[in-house]
């Protein structure tokens, strides 16, 4: 037995059409990279494929993850955001996968594939991307290198902030591209937090992600719409869970878990669990720092996370729990008590954790 997380793709389904009708007649590139943000690339993209919305895209970070769209039957386009070997040009062409180009020696190679390129330009998040002067340089040769430019784009790099001057200067700097280089397909430099956030970031296409599997970008926005907009609403997809394989009574003053870091207070009772960090759960979040949800009750975890287990105080727990009982983690509570963002948790969840499909 180990944990296993239950994925609704009809939370993710709703979560998309409330995205696109939020940003039309922008449309909406479901950004699908990391398994999905670990909700499973394939069942997560079918179900979207099938779901009717308008124009449609979806966005990955490598090609593999694009082919495997394609050989899943995904016909709708598909942005690759990441970088691109030259050994996987020819392939990409016949799949027609749209790709990302940022550097000034990928743009003959992408010519003489007949790539579909959406430019990168370098706004302000200092990652991968053309600087302003060296875009419009490019876009000026385009035609003669016989490069198929279909996009334009950037990507903000505090958008979550409530504060919206360093995204206003982000979104200026694109745009200083787009207007000398005239209609150049779609432009596009929003992600979840913009989109929800900030109409004016929503340009051609919008590139959601987080939001699309019902999880805020941030504590920031979720507040912010929470008092601004509170019709609007994100459904979580996924749920995640360990079994309860032990009980045991642990005296007070006796120790638990790797390093004895954690002793009991009083005569405790202890759930041990085949859930820890090989299955997603950080270390970081032990000895108290979070707390699983048994029996509609918290129980702190105590002692060390480990590879392949926890273990968590039931006492207060009634009815006590025994072997055959659950145990359920929430990602955000999770994220905070490690000290990082939900992002990381859910893309973090390994691709042989069970995941279960409703």
């Amino acid at each position: 037995m180990r944990a296993w997380v239950e994925v609704a793709t009809a939370a993710v389904v709703t979560n998309a059409r409330r995205l696109a009708k939020r940003v039309a007649p922008a449309r909406l590139c479901a950004v699908v990279k990391s398994n999905a943000y670990g909700h499973g690339l394939v069942p997560v993209s079918r179900a979207l494929a099938a779901a009717g919305i308008e124009s449609l895209r979806f966005g990955v970070f490598s090609p593999s993850e694009g082919l495997a769209l394609r050989e899943a039957g995904i016909e709708k386009p598909i942005l690759v955001l990441g970088p691109t070997d030259a050994r996987s040009l020819p392939e990409a062409a016949r799949r027609r996968l749209e790709l990302a180009l940022f550097d000034d020696g990928d743009a003959e190679p992408f010519a003489r594939h007949r790539i579909a390129a959406h430019l990168k330009v370098e706004t302000g998040t200092r990652r991968f991307g053309l600087a302003r002067a060296a875009a419009l340089a490019l876009i000026g040769r385009a035609h003669d290198l016989g490069l198929n430019v279909v996009g334009l784009y950037s990507h903000l790099a505090n958008a979550e902030d409530l504060d919206e001057s360093y995204t206003s200067r982000q979104l200026d700097s694109l745009l200083a591209v787009a207007g000398p280089a005239g209609p150049i397909g779609l432009l596009h430099i929003a992600a979840s937090a913009a989109a929800i956030m900030w109409p004016q970031t929503r340009l051609d296409m919008v590139r959601c992600g987080i939001a699309l599997y019902g999880a805020w970008p941030s504590t920031h926005v979720r507040d912010f719409m929470a008092k601004t907009e509170p019709q609007f609403e994100l459904t979580p997809a996924l749920r995640w869970f360990a079994p309860i394989v032990q009980v045991k009574d642990v005296p007070a003053g006796e120790p638990v878990g790797y390093g004895c870091s954690y002793v009991a207070s009083r005569d405790s009772r202890i759930a041990v669990l085949p859930l820890g960090y090989a299955d997603g759960l950080p270390r970081a979040a032990g000895n108290g720092k979070f707390s699983l949800h048994i029996f509609g009750g918290r129980a702190p975890i105590v002692g060390r996370i480990c590879m392949n287990a926890c273990m968590a105080d039931v006492t207060d727990i009634a009815p006590a729990p025994g072997r055959g009982d659950r145990a359920e983690v929430d990602v955000d509570e999770v994220a905070a008590a490690a000290g990082t963002i939900n992002y990381e948790i859910l893309a973090g969840l390994p691709q042989e954790l069970e995941r279960r499909y409703a």
